[in-house]
């Protein structure tokens, strides 16, 4: 992997040296506030939410707690397939280097703690992919299972070195990204190294950034490979939709839905995450279609055509 030693100290310096101002909560629609407090209030004790609404490169039309860490579980992969494509530009069709190797060695810690049926499983589906191929499994699960939809990931990680490797060029990229942390590899112990997080504020840049065809860094054909692999089916009004959220039944559970649709006025993005502490081991899995169910309904209250 190569890198501009230029470019990434422009990046750097740019991180380092832009301070953010705090969003307040704010909604536009007061009864839209109340609608999505209640939804939350809902689950119960223990959970907590983070909410953005708002055009590309604009304030946020809604906002609630979008500079709280929230877990993210894998919502932040949008921001690993800006990195890799960007790391990987003109080579998208060529295989990742290393991700073999890292597929053969059962110790490697992208792959030691999945079973050894999952990661024969994985070296099946991946073995020689593309740049391409492996992001599409990372990112939407095509054609792969669970735990190779996340060893994707992993290859993606391993290839910048690690969690801190890849954590670096995130927070390179734009001032916001300093709100996301990538402290393992997915599916590792959350609470070996800490667990991987964001803002909102963080993950609708990521977004923002691609629904309004401008990343810093990212070539526009890359950046345009990027909206192939988020693309989803349109919604019910025949809006072009992108996205990528998260999800994990693990303590604290939780769920992200966060992505953009296009509309006749430009793209809106969103960002819904929720998570809830204190569930009892025996009730995980509850919470987590609970959230899931909360996240999808804030999400279409967001999202509803005005």
């Amino acid at each position: 992997m190569r890198h501009s030693t230029a470019t990434l100290f422009t990046f750097l310096l740019a991180a380092c040296t832009t301070s953010l101002a705090p969003i307040p909560d704010h909604a536009d629609d007061r009864r839209l506030l109340a609608d999505v407090r209640a939804a939350v209030a809902e689950l119960g004790p223990g959970a907590r939410a983070a909410v953005w609404l708002g055009r590309p490169g604009q304030p946020p039309t809604f906002a609630w707690n979008v500079d709280a860490t929230m877990p993210c579980a894998s919502a932040i992969k949008a921001a690993y397939l800006v990195e890799l494509f960007a790391a990987r530009a003109g080579a998208l069709d060529a295989p990742l280097p290393g991700a073999d190797a890292v597929l053969a060695d059962d110790t490697h810690f992208a792959i030691a703690h999945f079973t050894p049926a999952q990661r024969a499983t994985a070296r099946a589906a991946l073995g020689g992919a593309t740049t391409r191929r492996i992001a599409e499994a990372m990112i939407s699960g095509k054609g792969v299972d669970n735990p190779t939809y996340n060893i994707a990931a992993n290859l993606v990680t391993a290839f910048f070195g690690g969690p801190a490797g890849l954590q670096t060029l995130l927070h390179a990229r734009t001032p916001e990204a300093a709100g996301m942390h990538v402290r393992r590899y997915m599916i590792r112990s959350r609470t070996e190294n800490g667990d991987n997080d964001a803002t909102a504020r963080a993950l609708a840049t990521v977004h923002g950034g691609l629904a309004a065809g401008h990343v810093p860094g990212l070539a526009k054909a890359e950046l345009q490979a990027c909206r192939d692999v988020m693309q989803q089916p349109a919604d019910a009004a025949g809006r072009a939709r992108f996205a990528k959220g998260g999800a994990l039944d693990s303590e604290p559970v939780t769920r992200v839905a966060a992505g953009w649709c296009e509309t006749p006025e430009g793209p809106i993005v969103h960002v819904v995450m929720l998570a809830q502490d204190g569930v009892p081991a025996a009730e995980l899995s509850a919470a987590g279609t609970r959230l899931g169910a909360a996240a999808r309904r804030i999400e279409r209250m967001l999202l509803a055509p005005r």
